[in-house]
């Protein structure tokens, strides 16, 4: 064999060595659940490294591997639904598609997404004001798209070796407690800066509105049982929209969305959102609270919530 080949084999395989443990890492470690090949690596430690980081991927990868035809899509808020209380009411497996502050746009793609891996029959989108802005923009789920159509994209992604990284890290060393953050002081937060952000600036989306009706018609043609959620928010949350006149737009969102398909309103005054205890935070509702919802929601008639006409 001519000398200079053997050379260029041997720099060739010191190159390709590191590149080939790093497939092998990432398929072993598999953060968010890619491949589902290899468990090797507990599913807490994922949860508390890949969910944690990405939440839009690790959930969006979760549903291709296991999907269902009974979906939530939705933002944090709609993350406290009890599944598991959804199934002994109606008998149906759903699955919560969502992740940490999702904008309507993206809740619109994730339903396409979801679309695309199961034959869908109940969907639930959690759709509120403060998500109804032009100006509440983000497009994560072209991202998770790509990411999910290219295995080469996903395995070199940066985001994917810090998520390794923290798994591996997990696993050995133990999970770490996350620190208490000041209730008080997140509240006032909440109230004060992140209501600011969200009304601060408004427009009315027209294109996500279009989009949605896009949706609604699909729904009927298609037989699926579409509900558009409204969640409830704590009352002094709710009342800084009128702080920038946003009063007679928000009674408009709920005029522009009544006919799209079902819509159910926890968002008006009421018991929940009359109650400050019925809040983790100003846009949360505790898990107790959120199994009243979901029990409210899943009976014959509504008691707190009411539905759009």
């Amino acid at each position: 064999m001519n000398p200079d080949f053997k050379i260029l084999i041997r720099k060739s395989l010191i190159f390709l060595f590191p590149v080939l443990l790093w497939i092998m890492t990432v398929i072993i470690v598999d953060p968010f659940n890619y491949f589902n090949y290899s468990h090797k690596i507990s599913e807490q430690s994922k949860l508390k490294s890949a969910q944690r980081l990405n939440s839009l991927l690790f959930n969006s990868i979760q549903f291709k591997n296991n999907p269902t035809p009974n979906i939530i899509i939705g933002d944090s808020r709609i993350r406290k639904l009890p599944n598991d209380r959804i199934e002994k009411l109606t008998g149906k497996e759903y699955f919560t598609l969502h992740s940490n502050a999702a904008k309507l746009n993206e809740i619109v793609d994730l339903f396409w997404l979801a679309n695309e891996y199961s034959n869908l029959e109940n969907v639930i989108l959690g759709i509120n004001f403060n998500l109804y802005n032009e100006y509440a923009y983000s497009n994560r789920v072209a991202d998770v798209k790509e990411l999910l159509s290219n295995q080469f994209i996903y395995i070199f992604n940066w985001n994917i070796l810090e998520t390794v990284y923290l798994a591996l890290k997990n696993e050995f060393f133990g999970i770490q407690k996350n620190q208490k953050r000041d209730k008080d002081k997140f509240w006032e937060h909440t109230i004060n800066t992140v209501a600011e952000n969200h009304y601060g600036k408004w427009k009315k989306p027209e294109n996500s509105l279009n989009k949605l009706k896009e949706i609604g018609v699909y729904c009927k043609e298609n037989n699926i049982n579409l509900t558009l959620l409204i969640v409830p928010h704590y009352k002094e949350f709710h009342d800084r929209l009128v702080d920038f006149n946003l009063e007679h737009e928000e009674s408009k969102f709920k005029e522009d969305i009544k006919n799209i398909r079902k819509v159910v309103d926890y968002d008006f005054p009421n018991v929940i959102t009359e109650c400050k205890s019925c809040f983790g935070d100003p846009i949360h509702t505790t898990d107790s609270v959120s199994t009243v919802i979901i029990n409210d929601l899943f009976s014959d008639s509504l008691t707190i919530g009411k539905e759009l006409h």
